[in-house]
């Protein structure tokens, strides 16, 4: 599901398929900043959806998000050049085989989370914040109300490569939550599990949606939930 919220416009964009055995689900969140974000945003998950279609199943899942990742972060970038724009999007996107094994990627600050009873992990923001985190200057908690919170330290289409976060996990029964930072910016790790686990995954997003409103989120929000 995916939310305008308070803003004028939702530059956000979603992808759920099943591609060659596999399961694809990404999210992307174009820059507020900067103009035409919603092409941007649109122009990730399209060429995401078309590299891993490509790729899957006789390419590594990695190699497939790195390569889709650059190859949308040149188009971006060329884009701009044509235009004369300055548009950027984040991106996470998550490649999931039957088996549970799960290969993510992540530029900006977009995010994939692993939820079961006892945990939630998530991927590494590529923010200012995220780095004061990791240097114990402030604390995930303090994160969440930072002036700066919004900063990336990497975007697709600002420059001409950009650095990809790739993970590998084990979904072990877990659910999987890809969300824009409308979400995850307002709503607690705690809050985000519990809705998660307490029912099907169309409730969850209907359910998370309407918390990030509750804590006044001014940003578009959008959630994909998925459970095996």
């Amino acid at each position: 599901m995916s939310d305008t919220g308070r803003r004028e416009q939702n530059e956000d964009a979603y992808f759920t398929g099943r591609m060659n055995g596999y399961h694809v689900f990404a999210v992307a969140d174009g820059l507020g900043g900067h103009a035409c974000g919603e092409v941007a945003s649109r122009m990730a998950i399209a060429i995401l959806a078309e590299v891993a279609g490509e790729g899957l199943p006789g390419t590594w899942p990695a190699t497939v998000l790195e390569c889709a990742f650059q190859r949308a972060n040149a188009a971006v970038y060329t884009y701009n050049g044509e235009n004369g724009l300055n548009a950027g999007t984040t991106l996470s996107a998550a490649i999931v085989a039957e088996s549970g094994r799960c290969w993510i990627g992540t530029v900006g600050d977009s995010r994939t989370h692993i939820i079961t009873p006892s945990s939630v992990w998530h991927t590494r923001d590529q923010s200012y914040v995220q780095g004061l985190v990791e240097s114990g200057v402030i604390s995930p908690a303090e994160a969440m109300i930072h002036p700066r919170k919004n900063v990336l330290t990497q975007a697709l289409g600002l420059a001409a490569r950009v650095q990809v976060d790739l993970d590998e996990r084990d979904l072990a029964g877990g659910g999987l939550v890809l969300s824009s930072d409308g979400l995850h910016d307002y709503v607690p790790a705690n809050i985000i599990q519990e809705i998660v686990l307490a029912g099907d995954p169309e409730t969850a997003c209907r359910r998370l949606i309407g918390a990030a409103r509750d804590a006044a989120s001014t940003d578009n929000t959008t959630v994909i939930v998925a459970r095996s």
